[in-house]
């Protein structure tokens, strides 16, 4: 083989599923759900229960620790150039350790959408549908997430931006429908249980940023890969402010340690809301509205399960994965005997394996500026974009007819840019 063709093997194993592109407006939108979707679940109440009336404050602060690890992860992407996630961990790390990472990565964004899904159905069977069983229910937002993520990237993007006024303005409505029961009393003492207390807890609640590792997942699949930074930045502000807003209305309307008592206080509020005879079942737009915001949330963790597993595999597709996927989540979900148990689970999932998203990002690009890894993707980047310039070169294949991906000499290739 020649040294061109033992150079477009190399590249070749660094592409990756073409997947479709999203703008900055719909990425920003995207990492709103991921992260800020959390409130509609039991935030409000769990926080509140850990550090009382000084819950907002933590939030607050682990935003600001948050937006440090996304600097981290904005300047990775930048050294890695557009590569995939993938393919740039691995360059960074080798290939051993980068698949184990993405692997933990994987597993993160699967728990998280099982249990999310359980939460939320869990929920809906308390406030609205007593008498529904709770596995058909899981399985229709499955159902209704994995068939957006089979549509693909922008389908899913399109079906965040649609949602993501109409959740807001729903919050918005009952928000501003129960400001008679809003008491700036019950968010005193200020401090909650105290100033040590909340620098503690916004270290352990680090991990309900962990979406924020969307940005590397999805940085290869931006149609304007200069805006990244201030589109993950919007979207996390966004996000937080969602969060600090939703805590501070439960806690102004139900005082602590009520407020701790239920489990989807949000939704506990809105059935208080009376805005006239002919709009007195406000808790059902909640509720309709909350299920569209856990399918969009599922169907984007979905999606970047897909990315990870495609690329991780190294194939240009991801449908043949769909149905694992789907009863997998389905069966970790019908797990949790009650939404109390999944909450728990959920929640050590946030602490552990979401701060461990947050410190990745940071720790990635520490590494690949020590070992000098933009050089190395910079020109894998050329080559790779030299093999797609090739007339038959397609996406549908590892790399063209003429230069196999497979066997011995493509993976001597891979582990020989790795160790360069």
């Amino acid at each position: 083989m020649s040294a061109g063709g033992g150079q477009e093997v190399k590249a070749a194993q660094f592409d990756v599923a073409k997947l479709g592109h999203i703008d900055s407006h719909q990425f920003t939108v995207i990492l709103g759900f991921l992260v800020a979707t959390k409130v509609f679940l039991t935030l409000p109440s769990y926080i509140t229960a850990r550090i009382g009336t000084g819950a907002w404050l933590t939030i607050l602060v682990s935003a600001a620790l948050a937006g440090v690890g996304l600097w981290g992860w904005v300047a990775w992407c930048k050294a890695t150039g557009n590569l995939g996630f993938v393919p740039s961990v691995r360059l960074t790390l080798g290939r051993v350790l980068g698949d184990l990472i993405a692997l933990a990565l994987t597993v993160y964004f699967v728990l998280v959408t099982s249990f999310s899904v359980r939460v939320f159905a869990g929920g809906a069977v308390i406030g609205l549908l007593p008498e529904f069983p709770i596995e058909i229910l899981i399985a229709i937002v499955i159902a209704s997430a994995m068939y957006a993520a089979w549509l693909g990237l922008e389908s899913v993007a399109r079906a965040a931006t649609f949602f993501y006024p109409l959740t807001l303005l729903a919050i918005v409505i009952v928000g501003l429908g129960s400001y008679r029961l809003f008491d700036i009393r019950h968010l005193h003492p200020l401090f909650g249980m105290g100033i040590p207390v909340i620098l503690r807890e916004s270290v352990v609640q680090l991990g309900i940023f962990g979406g924020i590792s969307v940005t590397a997942i999805f940085k290869s699949y931006l149609r304007n890969p200069d805006g990244l930074p201030k589109a993950a930045f919007a979207g996390l502000s966004v996000a937080s402010l969602f969060m600090v807003a939703s805590v501070v209305l439960v806690a102004a309307i139900l005082p602590y340690p009520e407020n701790t008592r239920h489990v989807i206080s949000l939704g506990v509020i809105a059935r208080t809301v009376y805005l006239g005879r002919f709009l007195q079942k406000i808790e059902a737009l909640f509720t309709f509205t909350w299920f569209f915001a856990s399918a969009v949330h599922a169907s984007t963790c979905y999606m970047v399960t897909f990315v990870l597993l495609s690329q991780l595999m190294n194939t240009h597709t991801y449908r043949p994965l769909v149905p694992g996927v789907g009863l997998l989540t389905f069966g970790i979900a019908a797990l949790p005997g009650s939404i109390h148990a999944a909450g728990r689970l959920l929640s050590g999932v946030y602490t552990y394996l979401g701060s461990f998203s947050v410190a990745l990002g940071p720790a990635l690009y520490i590494i690949a500026t020590t070992r000098g890894t933009q050089g190395q993707a910079a020109h894998v980047a050329q080559l790779l974009g030299k093999l797609q310039r090739q007339a038959d070169y397609s996406e549908d294949r590892q790399t063209n007819p003429a230069h196999p991906s497979t066997g011995e000499g493509a993976q001597s290739g891979m582990q020989g840019e790795e160790t360069r």
